[in-house]
């Protein structure tokens, strides 16, 4: 299976990531944001560079559509992401320990 255009699938979790870049100080908007649409996704910091985070947005299956959408309204309303590459450290079991703390 062939991932989506900017999502990894994580095959031994069933789930999706996509990595963005955001600002540091829009990290807290993101992580919020995806909280608000309870069981969509959550969002865990996986660097920081500078100014920037990347953060990545992760997503059971049948939420990765939503998880997309949301995104891109709030891109569409202004806010700065772009997309990114996960972070070498960010393997399948660092997701795994990240969803099992959210």
């Amino acid at each position: 299976m062939t991932p989506p255009a900017g999502w990894e699938r994580l095959a031994a979790a069933e789930l999706w990531a996509r990595a963005i870049r955001v600002p540091r100080s829009d990290v807290a908007y993101w992580k919020h944001l995806y909280e608000s649409f309870e069981d969509v996704a959550i969002v865990r910091t996986a660097l920081n560079e500078g100014d920037d985070a990347i953060v990545a947005v992760i997503a059971p299956p049948d939420y990765r559509t939503e998880a997309e959408a949301i995104l891109g309204d709030a891109i569409a309303r202004g806010m700065k992401a772009e997309d990114a590459t996960l972070p070498p450290a960010c393997r399948q079991d660092w997701f795994l320990a990240e969803w099992a703390h959210a």
